[in-house]
């Protein structure tokens, strides 16, 4: 029986999971949708032919009128504690879109909390669930071409075309926060190791619409030693990568490059990895097969979590999350203060309480 799911923001990018993402996912049914702004609903309404029975200007008249398991959350940032918080005292199990929240604090109590109540709570990394992604991470953990030692990620693209009053562009931390943590969160996902201290710096390329940096560079070292070079620019004028970025993967015995997400989730064809053992030609992996991917395959994965209780190995509960989310917070504070930031001083609480920060 499918996962009856109560969807919470209606944005242009929640309006995409509601119509491309979700419909796709037979493990799920939506049954309920919430969104503050009536045009918004009505739109809902219309485009996804929901009832006005399904459709709630607020979380609790959708819990106080819908029977529901989870709650889909793919609401601003602003708003993610206090639903996620909501979501969970009403004993729901909850999918936040990224960013999970805004602080460490927040995350802590939230991921107590779902504990607390024996709930699931998950973070939709969906860059974790491509076959590039994953095969890198088996490769790496395998130690295909040896130990490996520096990693060089590049990401490029222009997206400065939207008129400049456009909400987007008054992101807080457009780059750092609203792309690269995918970037971050694949670095924990595909070394295997935690991030000990980050440099960063961020910029603003001449006639940007941004009303913060969109690009951004940083020098990261993990807890093994091996040591990350990173560069995102959304208004790059060289060509394009796709949206998981360029990665080379320096090892003992040779290089292992990949990349990622070509689109919004509608195709694998940006999906690749090759090896390239010391003095021998180029060799292309083989990646697996995955009918179910991307935001698809994220929701997928946390509808069988709660069926099951048992979180799949590539997936992001809360609580593994807050290792991405502190990483982000470092290089955001790096980038603002122009200090080597350590990533233990923007998770004090996590520390404290011992929090399993590693896959």
């Amino acid at each position: 029986m499918p996962v009856r799911i109560i969807q919470v923001g209606l944005g242009s990018w929640g309006i995409d999971w509601a119509e491309t993402v979700v419909p796709r996912v037979p493990e799920v049914e939506a049954v309920g949708w919430v969104e503050p702004n009536p045009k918004m609903l009505q739109r809902v309404r219309s485009r996804l032919g929901a009832r006005v029975d399904q459709c709630f200007s607020t979380l609790e008249a959708a819990l106080s009128h819908i029977d529901a398991d989870a709650i889909l959350i793919t609401a601003n940032l602003a708003a993610h504690a206090s639903l996620i918080s909501l979501a969970l005292e009403a004993g729901k199990h909850v999918l936040v879109e990224k960013p999970f929240v805004s602080t460490i604090v927040e995350a802590t109590h939230l991921v107590d909390m779902a504990d607390r109540y024996d709930l699931i709570l998950m973070v939709s990394q969906n860059f974790r669930f491509f076959p590039a992604a994953l095969t890198a991470a088996r490769l790496v953990r395998e130690q295909a071409l040896g130990t490996i030692s520096t990693v060089h990620i590049e990401f490029r693209r222009f997206v400065n075309y939207a008129p400049a009053e456009e909400d987007y562009y008054a992101l807080r931390q457009p780059l750092l926060e609203d792309l690269s943590i995918h970037h971050f969160d694949l670095m924990r996902m595909v070394l295997g190791q935690e991030p000990r201290q980050v440099y960063c710096t961020a910029w603003q390329p001449p006639g940007s619409s941004f009303r913060e940096p969109p690009g951004a560079a940083a020098t990261i070292i993990f807890d093994r030693g091996t040591v990350v070079t990173y560069r995102g620019n959304w208004l790059s004028a060289g060509e394009a990568t796709p949206y998981g970025g360029e990665w080379h993967l320096e090892c003992a015995e040779g290089e292992i490059v990949w990349t990622c997400r070509g689109d919004r989730d509608l195709t694998l064809h940006g999906d690749h990895v090759v090896i390239r053992r010391r003095g021998q030609p180029v060799v292309p992996i083989g990646l697996p097969e995955m009918p179910s991917f991307g935001r698809r395959e994220s929701l997928a994965s946390f509808a069988r979590a709660v069926e099951t209780g048992t979180v799949a190995p590539y997936a992001s509960p809360g609580r593994d999350n807050i290792g991405s989310l502190a990483l982000t917070q470092a290089a955001i504070a790096s980038a603002i203060t122009g200090c080597v930031t350590p990533v233990e001083t923007i998770r004090p609480m996590a520390s404290a309480r011992g929090l399993r920060l590693t896959q």
